[in-house]
């Protein structure tokens, strides 16, 4: 038992590691950004006139706003920039997504730290810049050197960065020191927060960078510790080697059940989760629910999630962190979902027949 958990936790370092060091090279994710203005492509392979801007920057511009950057190889950049505003002094904490294309530098926040997410945003991803705000930059690439650069736009003339070693500004000190597992978790979060249909849905989930651990496919029952559950509350669900999923939803008003189908995926130390059928009625994406979990125990026939209830709080002022414990079953209860789990034809090429 011990080996054999051993070895599943190995197995997720190496799966953590190397899908972070395929995000360094920014080979496996490109997104498009539409405005009124334009169409525009970001993320992709990491080109020859953009290896320059990659690293730590401290940057001003004519109209005396400062401001420090990590670029990084994957396109996703983290910013904090000051500046006056009727004589006080104004800040902006956040990341987005930046390109060189035609000698011009393309950048557009995607994640602001002040901005809550809309409240019915059907992807679960903190700080996203609704869709109808989100405005691209560009600037026309003056120069580009190791140590310098120096790019121009009409309202705020030059701005030039200089290379640092480290970051002084409050929030940017935070990315001194490189955490593997945080910086690839943005670049998730950078990604979820430009889902805006079912299409992104799927891209994300069959991320071919993330492989589905066929090991934890089978049959799983899940239990919580939530105070304020029936305390004999636990659910069954079904998870697929090609990431498909199948559960028993109970209707609360007249007690029936009903199977839903979705997608799961393991990456980055978060499990991901949505149902996109319920009975035979396909749901729209504004009427699914994108979410995640972090991964805090994995066992071949046991593993635990963890959920932050910012509402409730432990000891007045804590929020309530709230563990969710799956283990493997050899039967299930439900003989909707045993029937289910014996039916081949419940995967992936079903759901994409019924969602098309």
């Amino acid at each position: 038992m011990i080996k054999a958990f051993a070895m599943k936790s190995h197995f997720f370092c190496i799966l953590i590691l190397s899908s972070f060091f395929s995000i360094l090279l920014g080979k496996e994710w490109t997104t498009q950004i539409t405005t009124e203005e334009a169409r525009y492509s970001l993320g992709g392979p990491l080109l020859k006139d953009e290896k320059n801007l990659v690293g730590k920057w401290k940057g001003g511009n004519d109209e005396g706003d400062k401001w420090e950057i990590f670029r990084r190889a994957n396109h996703v950049y983290s910013i904090q920039v000051s500046w006056m505003d009727d004589g006080e002094e104004q800040t902006f904490a956040g990341h987005g997504l930046w390109a060189v294309r035609k000698g011009e530098f393309i950048y557009v926040d995607i994640l602001d730290t002040e901005c809550e997410t809309e409240p019915e945003w059907p992807v679960e991803v903190e700080n996203r810049i609704p869709t109808v705000e989100i405005e691209v930059c560009m600037e026309k690439l003056k120069s580009s050197q190791k140590q310098k650069i120096v790019t121009n736009n009409e309202e705020s003339g030059d701005s030039v960065e200089t290379k640092v070693d480290k970051f002084e500004m409050s929030w940017m000190k935070r990315f001194n020191n490189l955490n593997n597992i945080e910086d690839a978790q943005l670049y998730d979060d950078i990604q979820l927060a430009c889902i805006t249909d079912l299409s992104g849905v799927f891209e994300f989930f069959t991320d071919s960078s993330f492989p589905i651990d066929k090991k934890m496919a089978g049959k799983w029952k899940t239990t919580d510790n939530d105070p304020d559950d029936d305390s004999n509350w636990s659910s069954e669900w079904i998870l697929r080697a090609d990431g498909t999923s199948t559960s028993e939803f109970e209707d609360e008003e007249d007690s029936t059940t009903t199977l839903t189908h979705g997608l799961w995926s393991l990456r980055n130390g978060k499990f991901y989760g949505i149902d996109l059928i319920e009975g035979n009625e396909k749901l729209s994406f504004n009427d699914s629910f994108l979410w995640s979990e972090k991964i805090v125990k994995s066992g071949p026939n046991e593993f635990a999630t963890q959920w932050v209830d910012e509402e409730r709080k432990v000891f007045l002022f804590l929020p309530m962190v709230i563990t969710v414990t799956d283990k493997r079953v050899k039967k299930f209860e439900s003989e909707k979902l045993e029937k289910a789990f014996k039916n081949k034809s419940l995967g992936l090429p079903y759901l994409k027949k019924m969602l098309n």
